[in-house]
């Protein structure tokens, strides 16, 4: 199906994209064919135990597999005939463990036709040791032609699909993934040259930062904070990905969002240092609807990471606000359709090209493309520069002026764009309200004990709502 050409009215929107959405789903409802001849068969007699997948392998479909699976020999199919692998109530680990050591290269691993439940990741891909790796040789003894496919990856605690750090040659194609507790898909920082295709990415992201609300303790004080939970993609100093033709739907922050990790919590087993930005990806033919940013390149270029700790430089540093400067340039962004999302694509960074893509909304207070980031801009003389803003084509209810700058840009090419099929010029518009801290709604002291607060704050997040006509 061509996303570009199914969109032709608003009014039909809501009914086209059901349609994509469904045909996304269905790619994981068909009855597998027959596991490949020689593929051995891992009983129900082990389906409590770790298993450790060595050769080619598929599961019996009549039983629930309950402590999960490892991969860790090259040339291995796991196929789970749609079997359930599903965790015991609250556990951790991974569902599915894809990993090999740093120093031995893996290579030609399929995993397909599984139903993932529970667990902190449905499914990781890893290197073991890579925080350990020197710059120059991140890459040595690497990936290959690792391919997950046609499964369902749901109710994770943390982060669904998970490609961790200096991970390549990964494609996913084909899979759901839905209710996480963290982002859907996690490419790592240092992972590259993945691609995430033909996926149906829903409903992600509402516990982790979410407005269910979680304890913290900053300078010794409890505190109880509410945010607006994960995205459906983080590109997290991840480049050179290819992520098209997938439908992204009502996840918690938004669709696909592209930064650079700051160096956070330096004190945590898990820190390492983060090398590379987010740059040169391609974002293609995706269907995003029900977003509050259906694209946000650059997303943590202007938000306050205070409590992250991170160990890149800020260049806002002030006794309640730390800012740091963040990287995803050179990225192309084309040929999607972004429906019913307050903010169609977002950029704060350099160099990267919007083209052709579709936005539509029948409902007002929508809007297409902002460029601009305030506080590079006024802080360091350093506004988006180099933007390339062509074809794009927005139908929204009430918005005559759906591309517009904020604060500031500079060397944009904005040509070809239309708003209900009529030219329209690139204009100044409003910034878009922010968090007080990055992911964060509103925070409130602890009650005794760290139990919540008596009364839950305003949960209610500003946003821009409709702006006047540009010269009115």
């Amino acid at each position: 199906m061509d996303p570009m050409g199914s969109l032709k009215l608003p009014r039909r929107r809501a009914a086209v994209v059901i349609a994509v959405a469904a045909l996304a789903a269905a790619t994981t409802a068909c009855k597998p064919p027959p596991p490949a001849a020689g593929s051995v068969l891992i009983g129900c007699d082990r389906a409590g135990e770790r298993v450790q997948v060595t050769v080619s392998s598929h599961l019996d479909p009549s039983c629930t597999y309950t402590a999960g699976l490892d991969i860790r020999a090259s040339d291995v199919t796991l196929d789970c005939q749609g079997a359930l692998i599903q965790s015991a109530p609250g556990a951790g680990g991974r569902g599915i463990l894809v990993a090999t050591p740093i120093e031995v290269p893996l290579h030609d691993v399929t995993v397909r036709n599984c139903t993932v439940s529970g667990f902190l990741n449905s499914l990781r891909v890893t290197r073991d040791g890579f925080r350990t790796l020197p710059e120059g040789a991140e890459y040595e003894n690497g990936l290959a032609n690792i391919v997950v496919e046609r499964s369902t990856f749901r109710d994770s605690r943390g982060v669904g699909v998970f490609v961790d750090g200096y991970v390549e040659g990964v494609t996913l194609q084909n899979n759901t993934v839905t209710a996480t507790g963290s982002s859907g898909i996690y490419l790592e920082t240092g992972s590259r040259r993945t691609r995430v295709q033909g996926n149906h990415i829903v409903g992600n992201g509402f516990r982790e930062n979410g407005p269910g609300g979680q304890l913290t303790t900053f300078a010794g004080t409890d505190f109880w904070f509410w945010g607006v939970g994960r995205e459906g993609i983080s590109v997290d100093g991840s480049y050179e990905n290819e992520i098209v033709g997938n439908v992204i739907e009502r996840n918690s922050a938004g669709g696909i969002f592209l930064y650079k990790n700051c160096g956070e919590y330096p004190d945590r087993p898990s820190y390492f240092e983060r090398r590379f930005p987010s740059d040169r990806n391609l974002i293609e033919g995706n269907v995003i609807v029900d977003e509050t940013t259906g694209i946000w390149v650059g997303s943590r270029m202007g938000e306050n990471t205070l409590p992250m700790d991170c160990t890149d430089p800020a260049y806002v540093d002030e006794p309640l606000r730390r800012v740091v400067h963040d990287f995803a340039s050179d990225n192309t962004v084309r040929s999607n359709v972004i429906a019913d999302t307050t903010y169609g694509i977002r950029v704060e960074d350099d160099g990267n090209r919007i083209e052709a893509n579709r936005f539509v909304a029948d409902a007002p207070g929508r809007h297409a493309v902002i460029i601009g980031t305030p506080l590079r801009t006024t802080v360091l003389g350093l506004p988006v520069t180099g933007t390339v803003l062509i074809d794009n084509q927005a139908e929204l209810a009430g918005n005559d002026f759906p591309y517009r700058w904020v604060t500031g840009h500079a060397g944009t090419t904005a040509v070809g764009n239309t708003a209900h099929g009529q030219p329209v010029e690139l204009c100044q518009g409003v910034e878009p309200p922010r968090s007080p801290l990055i992911f964060v709604i509103a925070v409130a002291l602890a009650g005794p004990g760290g139990t919540p607060p008596a009364t839950t704050p305003d949960l209610t997040f500003p946003v821009l709502g409709e702006l006047a006509d540009c010269g009115a």
